[in-house]
């Protein structure tokens, strides 16, 4: 009790509270800039954290990790780009929603998702974060790459009726993805190797111009035939009815639980992230509301199902990326990483004498945690009757406005030099164009995304486990956990094409 007292003492004080605040805005501003990741902005903000205490220079880092994470679904409901590859999934239902009148209810139910998902995961790094942790220990090189295979097999839901094409383009990813050098051996693995050797090319390909490319760029491509064309009239929904009722709530209950529990487990798991848990949770939503029954709309039609899925287990994985890191020293994704070089540089070595002889530290952590997520929904909240304007804007100025932000992304994400720079807003360039001739040809743009974000995890985990195994391939059949993923990811396929099948049943005998 006493060390609760001191941290809540340190928490709410003037200097703390204001920190935070700034962190919140500043880290909003960053998730809803297409190509500015949560990481990027921890980075630029640690040095200013050093000379702050330990309660109000961590918080402000906690804020910025907490608002870049949920403000990505600003852009991505708006205008259907995403902040950062966290809001990847939020843009199927969220631009149907904004293109149906429903900008004002898409933001505020990520809002108030992006909070229970946080406010949920922060319950679990409270009350479960040795236990969590423990089991996460369990997730070696085979049980990573199963679970990089049933990211993969989520292709076979967001497909949607072109399988054949959403596997076309899941291995177009993947083969980007084995790009530049070779793991384990560092040779290079590019076109004529002698020529791009001392290019930024031999580096491989990034997931941010990919990104801001395919869904940025290739989106002011496919606008701009409707330049020609009259203005169509806009009509926002009334901003009384920004969160879903709690009647809907309440039949999202199942939705909820499953991708909180989705986003705080992959979190837990290091060198995983929130990109994989995303998908899976809003593949089972998809699942889940196939029926349409308990007052359930289909996710897929432009609902608040699909965009309370993987906000919610979007921002559940900010807490469960913690655990790791407080519990063992052992960070959770790439901007955990940076909050514990934050912690060992004030001296707080994370680990079992961190819980035990300076809890005050760990209570102001969770304090400051949650008072993160309330300011996110505060801040997201107020703005939303701003932000939902954006669609009011005319074509004429939005598209300009879209591009110079991704290229500008793509631009600033490099920090390695002027050439690696300019390389990297060329390939947004060139990703825009190949993302504007995938939609045009009938191609799902997701599953490329997916290929890539997935196609290093799922190799380099799949060959170490192979030589470490000394070469048996029967070693993911011998892994009780790396068993029970390669059953989801058959199942997950499987339930996919049977529902496929019988939406497809119904669709035909409605023609009669």
């Amino acid at each position: 009790m006493d060390a609760f007292l001191i941290a809540l003492e340190q928490v709410l004080s003037l200097e703390t509270i204001l920190w935070i605040a700034i962190g919140e805005v500043l880290g909003i501003l960053i998730g809803a800039l297409p190509g500015l990741t949560a990481t990027m902005g921890i980075a630029l903000l640690l040095p200013l954290s050093f000379q702050l205490p330990f309660a109000p220079g961590f918080g402000m880092l906690l804020a910025v990790y907490c608002g870049a994470v949920s403000g990505a679904s600003i852009p991505a409901i708006l205008i259907g780009i995403p902040g950062n590859p966290n809001a990847l999934a939020t843009v199927y239902d969220g631009t149907l929603m904004t293109a149906k009148g429903k900008a004002s209810l898409a933001l505020g139910s990520a809002v108030l998702a992006s909070f229970i998902g946080g406010i949920l995961s922060l319950l679990a790094l409270v009350l479960f974060a040795p236990l969590v942790a423990q089991f996460t220990l369990m997730f070696g090189p085979a049980e990573k790459a199963a679970l990089a295979l049933v990211g993969l097999a989520i292709i076979a839901s967001i497909s949607g009726d072109e399988l054949a094409k959403g596997i076309a383009t899941g291995a177009m990813g993947l083969a980007i993805a084995s790009f530049g050098v070779d793991p384990f051996t560092n040779s290079l693995r590019i076109p004529f190797p002698e020529l791009f050797r001392e290019t930024p090319l031999s580096t491989g390909i990034g997931l941010i111009p990919v990104l801001i490319g395919l869904y940025g760029v290739s989106q002011v491509f496919d606008d701009l035939k409707r330049l020609s064309s009259p203005p169509s009239e806009v009509h926002l929904q009334q901003f009384t009815e920004t969160f879903p009722s709690l009647k809907k709530l309440r039949s999202m209950w199942r939705i909820i639980l499953e991708s909180t529990g989705v986003g705080t487990l992959i979190g837990a798991i290091p060198g995983t992230g929130a990109s994989i848990a995303v998908f899976i949770a809003y593949d089972r939503a998809k699942k889940i509301t196939a029926s349409g029954k308990h007052g359930l709309e289909p996710v897929g039609t432009g609902c608040v199902e699909g965009v309370f899925a993987p906000e919610v287990a979007n921002n559940a994985v900010t807490g469960g990326a913690l655990i790791p890191t407080l519990a063992l020293g052992i960070p959770g994704d790439s901007s955990t990483a940076v909050l514990l070089g934050a912690l060992l540089i004030k001296g707080v070595v994370p680990g079992y004498q961190l819980f035990q002889q300076k809890m005050h530290l760990v209570y102001a952590v969770f304090l400051t945690l949650f008072l993160a997520n309330l300011f996110m929904f505060l801040f997201q909240l107020k703005g939303i009757r701003w932000f939902a304007q954006v669609i009011r804007i005319p074509l004429s100025y939005l598209l300009p406005i879209v591009l110079i932000l991704s290229l500008i992304g793509a631009y600033a994400v490099s920090g390695q030099g002027f050439t690696t720079a300019v390389y990297d807003t060329a390939l947004c360039l060139a990703f825009g164009l190949i993302g504007y001739l995938l939609k045009k040809g009938g191609y799902p743009v997701a599953p490329l995304v997916l290929g890539v974000i997935l196609g290093g995890m799922l190799e380099e985990n799949f060959r170490r486990a192979i030589k470490l195994a000394q070469g048996n391939y029967f070693v993911f059949f011998t892994k009780p956990i790396a068993m029970v993923f390669i059953l989801l990811a058959v199942v997950s396929v499987v339930l996919s094409l049977i529902q496929k099948r019988r939406s497809a049943r119904l669709v035909k005998n409605s023609k009669f």
